[in-house]
């Protein structure tokens, strides 16, 4: 059941063999071109100090816990007491991983229900547009499971199927044995930081005894860019400038409000103007007015009392 989530980067997938922890080759296959570990992971364990490392390479191993995606942390468990780590030299020498390593897991969970509603999921930050190589470290260590197809499950990478029907005693040989396999992914040309998703899933095509799934260990290495041989990452994105504003609105605003105010003041302007024109005009009719009632009658009169009296013209 791979996640629902889109990952259209991954491009190729693949397995290869790298047994060196520096990016040494085993069985004649070399995988070429610089290498760079970006994260070591022991799964379902605490973390291990170089002192603690095997083979003299002084690697640190974080615990996975703030890798785990989501609430389903699944359980962690230990080897049982009578079970002893095997290394099988010269696929897996024991400077592949320590026995810490390999002594620790995290699985699903004993309920098959609730395995079967979930994947462990791991993500881990990244550069785009480069080479990583995944190296998965697994190990039955704890009784019932000593037998093939008691435990079944999927590998899936950024929702693409790396691995089916992946059983951990089919491919070490036994209970407590060892073993490690690679996956190569080549991711789309592309830049800037993105996530890897590593996750598990029951596999019920062979029908086994157990849903569930394992790990131990998980290491990613960074190779070269893809089309370049160089490991140099792309810089931080740079932040959009930001306009500093007096009144915190756009230049644009205030550009426009300048000018509503301009028209508004002549506007005003104007219409006082005309006002105190009228009231100019009205104080000068009146003074007019009373300046004519107050002089004699001459020019055009009004109606008048005579004191001739005409009669009606009589024939």
């Amino acid at each position: 059941m791979p996640a629902s989530t889109l990952f259209p980067w991954l491009l190729l997938l693949t397995v290869v063999s790298l047994a060196a922890a520096d990016g040494g080759d085993a069985d004649g296959s070399t995988v070429t071109g610089q290498i760079r570990p970006l994260s070591r992971l022991n799964v379902g364990g605490t973390a291990i100090t170089p002192g603690a490392d095997s083979g003299g390479f002084y690697r640190t191993w974080d615990n996975d816990a703030p890798y785990i995606f989501g609430a389903a942390f699944g359980v962690t468990f230990e080897k049982d007491s009578n079970v002893s780590i095997q290394y099988n030299p010269p696929s897996v020498p024991p400077y592949a991983a320590p026995e810490g390593v390999y002594a620790t897991a995290r699985s699903m969970g004993p309920v098959a229900q609730i395995n079967l509603s979930y994947n462990l999921t791991w993500i881990l930050p990244v550069d785009a547009g480069f080479y990583y190589l995944l190296r998965f470290h697994f190990c039955e260590i704890q009784y019932p499971i000593t037998k093939v197809n008691q435990r079944s499950f999927f590998i899936y990478i950024n929702n693409q199927t790396a691995q089916e029907q992946m059983d951990v005693i089919v491919w070490s040989g036994g209970i407590g044995r060892a073993v490690y396999t690679d996956y190569l992914i080549v991711t789309a040309v592309d830049s800037g930081q993105t996530d890897l998703w590593v996750a598990l899933h029951p596999d019920l095509s062979s029908k086994p005894e157990y849903y569930d799934a394992i790990l131990n260990g998980l290491e990613v290495f960074k190779l070269h860019k893809y089309g370049f041989n160089t490991l140099a990452g792309p810089n931080p994105p740079i932040p959009p400038k930001k306009i500093n504003t007096v009144d915190g609105s756009r230049p644009e605003s205030r550009k426009k409000s300048v000018v509503y105010a301009a028209v508004g003041g002549v506007a005003a302007g104007c219409l006082l103007a005309v006002l105190v024109a009228c009231l100019f005009a009205y104080a000068i009719r009146g003074r007019r007015r009373k300046a004519e009632a107050d002089q004699p009658a001459d020019g055009l009169f009004g109606p008048t009392k005579s004191s001739t009296h005409f009669d009606p013209v009589q024939k």
